[in-house]
């Protein structure tokens, strides 16, 4: 019943991921037997890993089972090697999948039950030597995806399944070099990929032996061809890496390429679950590494790029995007030059997804207006996600839109309030006069009661609210907003809460500082703005606990701590900095002009920022003595 239970287990491991493991049965021996057993358990366990995204972890058991299964490979009892024949594949496979990963494992030995020493080559007579000379330039060559693994259902793991082709026909006809498919897709520049090319004088020579005949010179047609060349390796996909953009680049990836692709290809090559080609669009990193093709864009050369060859329908296959009009030319030419000029990043993270990238670009080079009508639909959109059912009021202002279930007369005054709040908030923090604090604006969503404000973030952010919050921001260039619940007596004060939010949005906003910066910043506002807010007290109160509390008081800065004792500290420091109020305004300024925010924090308070948080602690610490 367990072994037929383990064989339900193996058919789901080969629909999901694409490996398989051999039935285990009558193996020579019990100890064998249990080895290969619990051999094939771990690989479909690492297949169930692979099946749920878990990548890292699927390759490092991958790496267990390899190791295991070479040492049980020693024995040469040929009934042993013919059980393990399934698994062996199944790890092969398992290798081409992780690696389109981007999963380093140790190179795969080319295991098979049915492979021999090498025979001698037979005397050719003169001609092309498919053992000598052939064979090494398709392991060199081929050999990662056809003698390896069978990518498009095409091997050549031997002379056998060589001749055999594809599911679609054959790929060499002997005595017509010209009409072979194999020659045709090396000439198109089809294959191989991945950077990988085929030399003049290496094509020649495949030439040569189909016109001869294509003959085989060895006496074992089934033999593993990377065993007929031993001293070859099959040759690697080219590794390309993640190069920022100097500016001086005439086209942004950001700008002009990511859209085109969020549009036209993701949806197949990225927000599918199983990608198409194994090429995942869903970020840059991603874009680079490519499938099971290798990398589809080669820095500076956009004619050898498989991404250019798909688009203009000579990279083989059907032309992409698949079942749209193709491209039109001008777009192609930008990717080309893109390309030509070094493929380069210019986006904040290049983990970060491509619809992220594209609609940051569309953000930070929008107008105001424009970022605020876009910011609308998002407002209504999450409205309607988190408050189905339920009629909105909606009241613009200069610096805000406000959105609320309270009615229009309530929202109505919030709106004047809210503006003076702003007024308040830019003069503290020295704001250009005369322009909104938020370029696009500010959405406050004014909810009526603490379950309205669980549900935003159950079904917006997909999180949990922490029981004490009555309001929170978020400022990411696309978006940006504050979320808040008024008070219904006197346990805080609404100015206080607005200028809290509006105060850290705002300064999110000018540059990539940290997040305890902004929100330490918003607190300390939120102080100065509404003096009668009972929340202040509290947080000194909390404040003083936290700090004596901890060994390590600079923690918050990496978010090593509590939600709640990170934001009280940030707070505690902020108020430290901005006493000295010409120092924190450099700072302001600087970062708003595109300084990294490291460097001006180090130059200004000439330290960074662990060394004066400990400063700030430890003063702390003795005036309380």
């Amino acid at each position: 019943m367990l072994q037929r239970f383990i064989m339900v287990l193996v058919v789901v491991a080969i629909v999901a991921n694409g490996w398989t493991v051999e039935p285990l049965l009558g193996a020579p021996t019990k100890a064998q037997r249990t080895e290969l057993n619990l051999i094939s358990k771990d690989l479909l366990k690492a297949g169930n890993l692979y099946a749920q995204g878990k990548y890292k972890e699927s390759g490092r058991l991958i790496r267990m089972v390899q190791g295991r299964l070479e040492k049980l490979a020693e024995s040469k009892d040929p009934a042993l090697h013919r059980l393990m024949g399934g698994t062996i594949n199944g790890l092969k496979k398992a290798h081409a999948l992780l690696e389109i990963e981007g999963v380093e494992l140790p190179t795969l030995k080319i295991l098979s039950p049915t492979d021999k020493p090498p025979m001698p080559a037979k005397p050719t007579d003169g001609k092309v030597s498919f053992v000598k000379q052939v064979a090494p330039v398709l392991v060199s060559k081929c050999g990662r995806c056809h003698v390896n693994t069978a990518r498009g259902m095409f091997s050549m793991a031997n002379f056998e399944t060589l001749l055999k082709g594809t599911p679609e026909g054959v790929v060499i006809f002997p005595k017509d070099a010209d009409g072979s498919r194999i020659i045709e897709v090396i000439e198109s520049g089809d294959m191989p990929r991945g950077g990988l090319k085929v030399t003049p004088d290496e094509l020649s020579l495949l030439k040569k032996w189909i016109n001869e005949g294509a003959v085989y010179d060895s006496p074992d047609k089934q033999a593993n061809l990377a065993s007929l060349a031993p001293n070859t390796k099959a040759g690697e996909f080219a590794k390309v890496e993640v190069m920022q953009a100097t500016g001086k680049e005439t086209v942004s990836f950001s700008a002009d390429i990511a859209p085109v692709l969020v549009q036209n290809c993701v949806n197949c090559h990225g927000l599918a679950r199983r990608p198409s080609g194994r090429f995942d669009l869903n970020s840059f990193q991603r874009l680079l590494r490519g499938g099971e093709s290798g990398p589809p864009v080669l820095p500076g050369k956009p004619a050898e790029s498989l991404l250019i060859k798909k688009l203009k329908g000579t990279g083989g296959g059907q032309q992409m995007p698949l079942r749209k009009p193709p491209l039109p030319t001008p777009v192609i030419a930008k990717i080309e030059k893109w390309i030509m000029e070094g493929a380069k990043f210019d986006g904040p993270d290049p983990d970060q997804s491509m619809g992220q990238v594209a609609a940051l670009a569309k953000a930070k080079r929008g107008s105001h207006e424009q970022l605020s009508a876009d910011r609308a639909k998002l407002a209504k959109q999450n409205w309607r996600l988190s408050m189905s059912g339920v009629q909105a009021s909606e009241v613009e202002s200069k610096n805000f839109l406000l959105i609320s279930n309270l009615g229009e007369g309530r929202l109505a005054e919030l709106a004047v309030t809210s503006e003076s709040i702003a007024a308040k908030v830019g003069e503290i923090l020295a704001a250009p006069a005369g322009k909104p604090l938020i370029k696009g604006r500010m959405t406050l969503y004014v909810l009526q009661q603490r379950y309205d404000y669980t549900e935003f973030g159950s079904m917006v952010e997909k999180r949990a609210i922490p029981k004490g919050w009555r309001g929170h921001w978020k400022y990411n260039v696309v978006d940006a907003y504050a979320v808040l619940v008024p008070p219904r007596n006197d346990e805080y004060s609404v100015d206080a809460l607005i200028a809290q939010q509006l105060g850290a949005a705002y300064v999110a906003s000018l540059g990539n500082v940290p997040t305890w910066f902004s929100e330490g910043i918003g607190r300390v506002l939120a102080t100065r703005t509404a003096k009668d807010d009972t929340r202040s007290g509290k947080w000194d109160e909390a404040l003083a606990a936290v700090l004596a509390g901890t060994n390590k008081p600079d923690a918050f800065l990496e978010g090593k701590l509590p939600p709640e004792d990170t934001n009280l500290l940030a707070y505690g420091f902020l108020k430290y900095l901005m006493r000295d109020s010409k120092k924190f305004g450099t700072v302001l300024e600087q970062v708003a002009g595109g300084a990294k925010f490291a460097d001006v924090f180090s130059t200004v308070y000439r330290g960074s920022p662990d060394q004066v948080v400990a400063v700030w602690a430890k003063n702390t610490n003795q005036s309380k003595r």
